[in-house]
């Protein structure tokens, strides 16, 4: 409680003239809904409240209050104390975190149904049980949802660069931290991406994706993405669609746990288009090197292209 107020409050209840304290004490007492709106008022209120009323007992003081006020005080004490109990309560959720080692997948299903893929690398944060309006969870590297329906409970994943909301329907969220670009691409149903950069927001659906690009800050959707190729990490087969060499390094060194290198630094510069189905890491190296023109080294466990 802001200290004016504070001071009104106690003027009244030291049976002083003071119609903003005694308006304060009587909205509390004819409203007591509002308590749980007020709570980190209230809960100021309550400790220096209950601090005076012990000092009062140390000095055996008298205040000339009316009965009605002191019920209304009495009366908002311990409403005060039960809503904060029942809204620490009931607002109490115990949140998890899933990580996911480099070179793993996992599968999580949430308390509501929603079945969870998770690529190498990635971190999911969510609750054990959902409570509210909407159900939320937070998302670092590569998912695959297929979201339960509850039209009357939006599914929410944030990222750090995105909030994508659905009612119910599959759909692959990548947003590694260590690439330029995070992309929503959906399977079925309808999607609402919006950026939490620019406020921007995209509406997806079957077929489409949008991609955050962080040089510009800009949501770009594209059309006509075949669904049978959305998530395809799941089946341990990586597609790079005009991707930056760095990023195709850090999606190897994810998916198989190695070491990659580039040292020469001019090469960072391309971009490489390509599929490579569940063949062994030096293999998928060597095909990238022919296709950048370029060779590799293995010291030490380190693979050096160059």
């Amino acid at each position: 409680m802001p200290d004016n107020l504070h001071k009104e409050v106690k003027n009244f209840l030291d049976g002083k003239y003071s119609p903003k304290g005694q308006e304060m004490w009587n909205k509390w007492f004819d409203n007591p809904e509002e308590v749980s709106e007020n709570i980190d008022m209230m809960k100021s209120s309550r400790s220096k409240l209950q601090k005076e009323l012990r000092n009062i007992k140390k000095t055996n003081s008298v205040i000339p209050l009316h009965y009605k006020n002191w019920l209304a005080a009495a009366s908002v004490v311990f409403l005060i104390g039960l809503s904060v109990f029942f809204y620490q309560s009931s607002a109490f959720v115990e949140n998890k975190q899933l990580t996911v080692k480099l070179g793993e997948h996992a599968e999580i299903k949430l308390s509501d149904g929603t079945q969870i893929w998770l690529n190498a690398g990635s971190v999911l944060k969510y609750p054990t049980a959902f409570k509210g309006d909407t159900r939320e969870v937070y998302l670092t590297g590569e998912a695959f949802f297929d979201v339960a329906k509850d039209k009357k409970h939006p599914f929410i994943i944030h990222t750090n660069k995105m909030d994508t909301k659905v009612l119910g329907t599959s759909f692959n969220v990548q947003a590694y931290p260590d690439q330029t670009t995070q992309e929503v691409s959906v399977m079925t149903g309808r999607v609402n991406v919006k950026s939490t950069v620019t406020e921007e927001n995209v509406y997806v659906t079957p077929g489409q994706k949008v991609v955050f690009k962080s040089h510009d800050n800009k949501l770009q959707a594209f059309k006509d993405i075949p669904v049978n190729t959305i998530s395809l990490w799941r089946k341990n087969i990586m597609v790079f669609e005009d991707t930056p060499l760095p990023e195709v390094i850090a999606t190897i060194n994810r998916n198989y746990n190695v070491a990659v290198e580039i040292k020469n630094k001019n090469l960072s510069t391309l971009k490489i288009s390509a599929y490579f189905k569940e063949l062994p890491a030096d293999q998928v190296i060597g095909l990238v090197c022919n296709i950048i023109n370029a060779n590799y080294k293995l010291d030490s466990g380190v693979y050096t292209i160059q």
